[in-house]
């Protein structure tokens, strides 16, 4: 117990230093030297406490100055009026309290003040140009979106507008309306029930599975370009009209927006234009029958680009694709109705009637009267087929039925060169 005691004077007695226990000099000099308000209990750990501690500073008994003084009490309202009332001075500094505050200063130019939110900019609104500012000053109209309804008008009704009962907000009471409006009951509703006649919408037939204006995925909804427009890019200096004209011109020269272009492209129309004064080389995906023929009658030319999604893509973006891919052909329904067309002039419309003078190799009649197609080969064209050749050449030789399924497109589209690749 003495040994911690001689702890908590360290400069007296270093810790090494024995000591006996009851030693009378040691006990005397502790107490001593202890303040009045530490007790024995806590002189235990006295030396760890100096080190340790963080409480306050134990300020002495007998203090030679007022005890008002050291009391952190900074809205004192005698110090806040007379700041130096304590060194025996009665210099009054009164402050209103919020009239005369200026607000904060910088301390200098590299230390400027945050930007802090307060309620007073947060409650604050722009202010939009009424009406009359936009009377007096028209130059602040600039778009459309300026021209406001009258100020009256804040938006659209809110609520539910309830048979014989007027406008109900919304989380009303749907008491007296459920009879009528939302009843829970069967099929017949009203007063003029149609019971024994044959329901309205059996009346009238079906055209089709989906109905008449159905869209479906796959459908061809063109966007519409006309005639007159492309004579005005051309004759504006915005199209040459020595090169063939395709979408991506269209794009580049901005006489359509990239908005406009959604799959499977632009429909060509002749509207009012009743002759063309030039030939032009056009290809797009559909144009009307008069369109052909003003620009046929003008000794130009339309093809037909009926093309599949990722052809479009190609067609857009050919900075991504520096070497040719192979085209898949679009889908059933639009290789008959225009890719293969002869009067919509299609792409493959020479393909297309070509390919039925040859005889399919599968087919089972003579093929003495049919002309060899050149697209068939007995020999590999390229290193895949030659690979594919010899991998079917050793294991699946004589084995119907065991062959790898090939694919529906060939090797070198777009979507295997960037599954291969990345982005190409």
């Amino acid at each position: 117990m003495l040994r911690r005691h001689v702890d908590a004077i360290p400069f007296l007695c270093p810790p090494w230093l024995p000591l006996p226990s009851g030693h009378p000099s040691v006990s005397a000099l502790a107490l001593f030297f202890l303040p009045p308000t530490c007790g024995l209990a806590s002189l235990t750990f006295r030396r760890r406490e100096i080190m340790l501690s963080t409480s306050a500073v134990q300020r002495r008994y007998r203090l030679f100055y007022p005890v008002r003084q050291t009391i952190p009490f900074h809205f004192n309202p005698v110090q806040s009026i007379f700041p130096l009332i304590y060194q025996n001075n009665l210099l009054a500094k009164p402050r209103l309290s919020w009239k005369d505050y200026e607000g904060r200063r910088e301390f200098d130019a590299d230390h400027p003040l945050p930007v802090v939110g307060t309620r007073l900019n947060e409650r604050t609104t722009t202010h939009k140009w009424s009406h009359w500012d936009q009377y007096l000053n028209p130059q602040i109209t600039q778009s459309w979106r300026d021209l406001t309804p009258s100020p009256e008008y804040v938006g659209p009704r809110s609520g539910h507008n309830v048979i014989k009962m007027g406008w109900m907000k919304i989380g009303g009471s749907w008491k007296y309306s459920r009879s009528y409006n939302d009843a829970r009951r069967g099929f017949a509703k009203g007063q003029w029930q149609e019971r024994k006649m044959t329901p309205r919408f059996m009346l009238a037939p079906r055209v089709s599975a989906g109905g008449p204006r159905n869209r479906y995925e796959g459908k061809a909804c063109f966007s519409r370009f006309r005639l007159s427009k492309l004579l005005w890019a051309i004759d504006t200096g915005r199209l040459n009209p020595n090169e063939t004209i395709t979408l991506y011109h269209l794009l580049n020269a901005k006489v359509i927006a990239d908005r406009e272009i959604l799959w499977p492209g632009m429909v060509l129309l002749a509207g009012n234009v009743e002759r063309v004064p030039y030939p032009l080389h056009i290809e797009l995906q559909n144009a009307s029958a008069k369109a052909i023929q003003l620009l046929e009658e003008a000794g130009g030319s339309f093809t037909n680009v009926y093309m599949s999604h990722e052809g479009l893509y190609q067609e857009l973006h050919p900075e991504e694709f520096p070497t040719f891919m192979e085209q898949d052909l679009p889908e059933r329904k639009g290789l008959e109705n225009f890719a293969t067309q002869p009067r919509k002039r299609g792409w493959l419309a020479q393909w297309y009637e070509d390919e039925s003078r040859y005889a399919h190799p599968a087919s089972g009649r003579r093929s003495a009267h049919y002309v060899r197609p050149p697209t068939d080969r007995d020999f590999p064209a390229t290193i895949e087929e030659y690979e594919l050749a010899k991998h079917h050449q050793k294991w699946h030789l004589n084995q119907p039925g065991s062959a790898t399924v090939l694919p529906w497109h060939s090797l070198n589209t777009a979507d295997m060169a960037r599954r291969s690749t990345g982005r190409v």
